[in-house]
């Protein structure tokens, strides 16, 4: 999303301090964990951002890795990083829906950018993406937010650095949801997704061709069960905030 561009740097900032734990012990691990062995394979990250997982891809072993995203400015702090430690990676700036079939790869990731789908047919079109650029047997992975979560478990959840309205009422497909909050310059930044129903993802997957489709619960890694203790997680994994979705092309 370009609503990224001028606040990129306090994002990431926020992300790498303020929910540390929620990225390295539950996001990266969960995400990792199903991605499998990386090694010699081709990845394209989808709503990269400032290549945070990119990095991770590569680091695991990948052989080629292809960052995207919307926003030029998240996309200057991949390209630094990139520069300070370079990894190899490619890095193109371009909207998800307008991206075409740039090559045929053995996975497709997305981090909690398809859970920026507007409506039912621009979920379709992203998927579309994802699906053109899969080599035949190829797997997309994607994290999203888990926005159909009832407003009775939001205030056990702010603990770990999640925000969200109680009073929005029932949910409308396409509805905005504020799903994180943070502050820039002393004003409050609130990031809005949009509330697809799961019935609705699974139509837009099987809309383009995908043969399977399977949800799974975040996990917590035993570095962060070790650190924190179990109880401290227990909240977050009884009212999950976010889900992985696994395909198959």
């Amino acid at each position: 999303m370009e609503v990224y561009d001028p606040i990129a740097t306090q994002y990431k900032e926020f992300r790498e301090n303020l929910i540390y734990d929620i990225y390295y012990y539950v996001e990266t691990y969960t995400y990792l964990s199903q991605l499998g062995d990386l090694s010699g394979k081709s990845i394209l990250d989808l709503g990269c951002g400032d290549g945070i997982h990119s990095r991770n891809f590569k680091k695991k072993g990948a052989s080629r890795v292809v960052g995207v995203d919307i926003s030029t400015q998240m996309l200057e702090l991949a390209r630094a990083e990139e520069a300070k430690e370079p990894l190899g990676i490619e890095y193109i700036l371009s909207d998800m829906c307008e991206l075409g079939k740039i090559d045929a790869f053995d996975v497709v990731a997305a981090a909690f950018s398809i859970n920026h789908a507007q409506t039912k047919e621009h979920l379709r079109q992203m998927c579309q993406t994802i699906y053109d650029n899969l080599k035949p047997g190829g797997q997309f992975v994607a994290l999203n937010n888990n926005l159909g979560l009832s407003p009775e478990s939001y205030e056990c959840l702010e603990k770990y650095g999640y925000y969200r309205n109680k009073d929005l009422g029932d949910f409308e497909e396409g509805m905005p949801i504020p799903s994180l909050a943070f502050e820039v310059n002393g004003e409050q930044v609130v990031i809005d997704d949009c509330y697809l129903s799961q019935e609705t993802y699974e139509w837009a997957f099987q809309e383009v061709g995908f043969k399977r489709v399977n949800w799974y619960k975040p996990m917590v890694s035993p570095e962060g069960i070790e650190k924190w203790g179990q109880e401290y997680w227990q909240d977050f994994l009884d009212h999950p905030p976010m889900r992985l979705i696994e395909c198959q092309k």
